[in-house]
């Protein structure tokens, strides 16, 4: 993060020191991360390794969910509003006021882009103005249908690209029976 001048080890908590490395370094595609309330998970994905991904990866954008689309403005949209603030780039990205239109990287063009999926199958038809979506990004998990919901929001997303990111986060369920605690 030289290249950007970005101090990153002041916008997280050390525990996440060694992730973002395997993160940065594409050492996996599949990202689960159980934590409480409080466990900063969501501002480490959505406010920081999102935004850097962007960042290094010019010709990837990212797609943000939550299962129901009401929540977002309140949660996963000022989420990376955060992030990108935390990490003083905030110059470097078009941050409109609501999360229906995208943030865009201004170098770029790349996007960060925030969905609801009340209907998964409305992934099937993304346009995007270049590149692929190299970064998704599941919000309070165990919301979710299940694993073929994801399947079918991943079959549109992860194609036409060489480097794929699938971050998963949630509050693990107090029912053992979740398939989140799977």
């Amino acid at each position: 993060m030289a290249q950007l001048n970005i101090k990153v080890q002041d916008c997280i908590i050390p525990m996440y020191d060694d992730v973002l490395e395997d993160i940065l370094e594409h050492k996996h595609t599949h990202y689960v991360f159980p934590g409480g309330r409080g466990s900063t998970k969501s501002s480490f994905v959505g406010g920081i390794a999102i935004p850097l991904l962007i960042m290094t990866h010019p010709n990837i954008h990212a797609m943000c969910f939550r299962k129901i689309a009401n929540t977002i403005q309140t949660s996963i949209f000022p989420q990376v509003e955060w992030g990108i603030y935390q990490l003083g780039v905030e110059s470097l990205f078009h941050i409109p006021k609501t999360y229906s239109t995208p943030i865009v990287y201004k170098p770029t063009g790349q996007q960060i882009r925030f969905m609801g999926l009340d209907d998964p199958m409305k992934t099937k038809s993304l346009k995007l103005p270049f590149g692929y979506v190299g970064v998704t990004w599941f919000e309070e998990l165990d919301q979710y249908a299940g694993e073929n919901e994801l399947r079918t929001v991943t079959q549109s997303t992860m194609r036409g690209g060489k480097e794929f990111w699938d971050f998963r986060t949630f509050n693990p369920p107090i029912s053992k029976n979740n398939w989140a605690n799977e």
